[in-house]
């Protein structure tokens, strides 16, 4: 049986987690990564040089806060 994709590990220093997940570069700014069965996408706008294929790394950050 594989790896999960995400652990938490306990000991005296503390809480670590380790996501196992591939990032690859795409056409000028696009990226992709890929996370378990999960595929995401981002790309910047068009002023920093993306072509707006999907959302920008922020966007990602800012649901993550969100949630």
């Amino acid at each position: 049986m594989a790896d999960p994709p995400f652990r938490m590990e306990r000991d005296d220093e503390g809480i670590r987690f380790t996501f196992d997940l591939q990032a690859e570069k795409g056409d000028r700014q696009a990226k992709r990564a890929t996370f378990a069965q999960f595929e995401m996408m981002c790309d910047e706008g068009a002023a920093l040089g993306g072509d707006d294929s999907a959302p920008p790394p922020l966007a990602y950050f800012a649901a993550a806060y969100a949630f």
